[in-house]
């Protein structure tokens, strides 16, 4: 890759919202020669890229609130204790009450999968314990 296909790959990303540590992880991940530093890509924004922080800033904004909202349907129709319900077979108890992934039957989940599911018992023990 080109210097300046560098620079332009960096300003693309930059103003897709993405900060220096992303970008040098997708630079890099792309680049068989030579890697990149984050504080290259750092710099680089800092001295050219300046005057387009307010761009930058609006798809940072995007990016959360798409992401809120993905969030916010991926639960709306199940919640994470019937999803747990229905799929018992991933899912082990802890000796305290809390459900989590058991990971030897299921290493690999979807990023909506409820990880753990607290026992509320436990929950209102140690609200009941830090007012003492």
């Amino acid at each position: 890759m080109k210097l300046n296909n560098k620079k332009d790959k960096i300003e693309e990303l930059y103003l897709n919202g993405f900060n220096a540590s992303q970008i040098t992880n997708i630079l890099n991940s792309k680049l068989e020669d030579k890697k990149i530093k984050r504080e290259t890509i750092q710099k680089h924004i800092q001295r050219n890229l300046l005057n387009k922080r307010m761009q930058h800033n609006i798809k940072v904004l995007e990016k959360k609130e798409a992401i809120k909202a993905v969030n916010y349907e991926s639960t709306r129709c199940m919640s994470d204790k019937s999803f747990i319900s229905k799929n018992k077979s991933i899912y082990r108890t802890k000796p305290n009450g809390d459900i989590v992934i058991d990971k030897e039957v299921a290493p690999v989940v979807t990023w909506d999968t409820p990880k753990t599911l607290l026992n509320q018992k436990d929950l209102t023990l140690k609200k009941v314990l830090n007012k003492i």
